[in-house]
């Protein structure tokens, strides 16, 4: 009886903390759209501190610091929506825009076959998606085989034979995909420098020699952590080292 009372309760709260949070999604794009830019963030980010994550959320925040001129978080956070949803053509729109105003202008090392089919690809999806694509072939792939086997008629079963192997294949490779994807996500960390100018360094003390300077907005790559200092690497193939308060990783 307890727990079903807590259940009722939990679902009480989980619809009306819901319904709050689209009226605060709502009020938000409502003040973006008066261009009532600050309160818009205020709101924005009042959604992302009671942890209800979106892209579409990330993606009207990065907006709104656009449009005040706040570089370095817009690219933070369109970056964060596409983190959410690849396929966000809007937010990919809007971060090249975003990325031209930065004063960094890095080539970036040509990628090879692997990078270009996981980008262009695989990348399409986050791993959420594929996982969701993989749940979705499994039931259709039991749903076939249980048709093949309890039929009787052999035209019936053999065309259910074939696709019960093809939805179980796809099944498969969209699972080594999450897999894969997943694995990509929490291995791979990447950050956005939050400083006017800061200086990168061939080793993690304040005495080091500089390597080069970067920029406010500029995308770097996180390889390792000592102490505040974190050793990154830019696109095009760059090494050093920086404080970590000069960044923030996505």
């Amino acid at each position: 009886m307890k727990n079903f009372i807590f259940g009722i309760l939990w679902f009480t709260f989980s619809f009306v903390s819901a319904q709050d949070s689209q009226k605060l999604f709502e009020e938000a794009n409502s003040q973006y759209q008066t261009e009532a830019y600050d309160l818009a963030i205020e709101s924005y980010q009042n959604i992302l501190d009671q942890g209800l994550e979106s892209s579409e959320v990330y993606f009207n925040l990065g907006n709104s610091y656009y449009k005040t001129n706040q570089l370095a978080e817009a690219i933070y956070h369109y970056e964060k929506a596409l983190k959410l949803d690849p396929s966000n053509k809007d937010a990919n729109v809007n971060l090249e825009y975003a990325n031209r105003g930065i004063i960094d202008s890095i080539k970036e090392v040509p990628k090879s076959l692997y990078e270009k089919l996981n980008k262009n690809i695989l990348g399409i999806f986050s791993y959420n998606n594929w996982s969701k694509i993989t749940v979705v072939t499994s039931l259709l792939a039991g749903l076939f085989w249980m048709i093949f086997f309890f039929s009787t008629q052999p035209g019936i079963k053999k065309v259910y034979f074939t696709m019960s192997i093809i939805v179980t294949l796809s099944c498969l490779t969209s699972f080594v995909i999450t897999v894969q994807q997943y694995n990509r996500t929490k291995n791979t960390l990447f950050a956005i420098v939050f400083s006017e100018e800061v200086s990168i360094k061939n080793a993690p003390r304040d005495s080091a020699s500089e390597l080069f300077i970067l920029h406010e907005g500029t995308k770097l790559r996180v390889l390792d952590v000592v102490g505040d200092w974190q050793k990154i690497k830019i696109a095009d193939g760059q090494v050093g080292w920086i404080l970590k308060k000069f960044i923030k990783k996505l």
